[in-house]
């Protein structure tokens, strides 16, 4: 699918900063903005009111005017955009180039980590699958994804700039995202979760849903591979998700083709269960948030029925999700745009980082490998902090410090 951007030639520098720019990479295409113009929030709980409110915002712009955003889990909770004073757009190989020159001048000093929450800890975690496979039994739920939170804190400032370039070596492939929250607060990571592309009337989804940890040779990458397409506890996973997503996308659609059967998308650290769904919209002038809004939470980052799966990971998980599982993007005044779903991700303000990780459970779910799969998740995220799991372990007992 096109870009609803063309490739203007990139400026001398690049000059990002963390707590003033955005940055959203999709394929080999960046766009990366300098200043806030206006921030501006919005409920999400009404479509059309979340639709009308960022088209009335970028009414009074010039053609070329996007809006940044990036919408909550929690329905009742409030939408952040920004639209910036100056929007560029990079290859992606100048991004990584710039960015180690700009680090370069910086000293690069040891952050050691001094502290380590988490906010649902491993036996909290394991009760809650148990809990979610008795309503699996009552027939109450299909899926639900539950999810667990790490809070570090480290002995000088994160440089968030140098956590940004280690996510772009790291990870070839995905969404790389960096949003300003607040002036000190930056929302950043890596997704590999496609929500919704919109260009005129074509548009594109790419759940994901099915996962199994990378492994470190080929011999092993084969099997795992193989385990996880084969794998009927995966499968029944990713098609409760590809069933809804259906459901919502048809009636924006002419045309919609869903693939027969998943493949394999790899990222740095994890294997995942993929269906790319493509459709033609029956009108080219609908909103992509008419539509992202609608698909939002999806059964990957909720569970089915969304609304039942919805109310009970409130209760389960205890903590709210905030950003985490929530959409990341943006659009123009046409209403095309690029939306990803919120995960492999961490908000990092001043020494502080929250990660995020979570997993789909089904009935068929074993609490353990499900926790140890949201640890690989972590794994993102702590690889472009300097850290390991092991560095994380050693400084909390999660088993100890669940709340039960």
């Amino acid at each position: 699918m096109k870009h609803a951007f063309e490739m203007p030639e990139p400026s001398k520098a690049l000059n990002f900063q963390s707590n003033r720019d955005c940055l959203f990479m999709s394929g080999e295409r960046c766009i990366v903005t300098h200043g806030i113009k206006k921030r501006f929030s919005s409920s999400i709980t009404q479509t059309t009111q979340l639709v009308t409110r960022v088209q009335s915002e970028l009414a009074n712009q010039p053609d070329e005017a996007i809006a940044f955003g990036v919408l909550p889990f929690c329905k009742t909770q409030q939408a952040h955009f920004i639209i910036p004073s100056k929007t560029t757009y990079w290859e992606k190989p100048a991004i990584s180039s710039w960015l180690n020159a700009e680090l370069s001048t910086l000293t690069k000093q040891p952050n050691p980590l001094q502290s380590v929450e988490y906010l649902q800890g491993q036996t909290q975690f394991e009760s809650s699958v148990n809990a979610a496979k008795k309503l699996f039994d009552a027939q109450l739920l299909e899926k639900i994804v539950l999810s667990k939170q790490v809070d570090m804190t480290f002995e000088n400032t994160i440089q968030k700039e140098r956590v940004l370039c280690q996510l772009l070596q790291q990870s070839r492939s995905g969404y790389h995202f960096s949003f300003p929250v607040t002036d000190s607060a930056t929302l950043m990571g890596v997704s590999p979760e496609l929500l919704l592309a919109k260009h005129h009337q074509h548009i594109m989804t790419n759940p994901l849903a099915g996962s199994i940890p990378r492994a470190s040779t080929e011999e092993l990458e084969a099997a795992n591979k193989q385990a996880l397409f084969n794998s009927g506890k995966d499968r029944f996973e990713h098609a409760v998700v590809i069933e809804d997503m259906e459901k919502v996308l048809a009636p924006f659609c002419t045309t919609l083709e869903v693939p027969a059967q998943p493949s394999l998308l790899s990222t740095a650290t994890m294997w995942h269960l993929s269906t790319e769904l493509k459709g033609t919209l029956k009108n080219a002038q609908t909103h992509i948030l008419e539509i992202a809004n609608q698909l939002h939470p999806s059964p990957a980052l909720c569970g089915k029925p969304t609304n039942p799966a919805y109310q009970h990971i409130q209760s389960l998980e205890k903590h709210s999700r905030a950003l985490f599982s929530g959409i990341i993007g943006w659009c123009d005044k046409h209403g095309n745009g690029e939306w990803v779903v919120v995960i492999r991700c961490g908000q990092l303000e001043h020494n502080q980082a929250r990660l995020f990780a979570g997993a789909g459970i089904v009935a068929a779910s074993d609490p353990t490998l499900e926790w140890q799969e949201t640890n690989a998740k972590l794994k993102t995220m702590l690889n472009a902090l300097g850290l390991t799991l092991d560095d994380i372990q050693q400084l909390s007992n999660p088993i100890e410090k669940a709340e039960l």
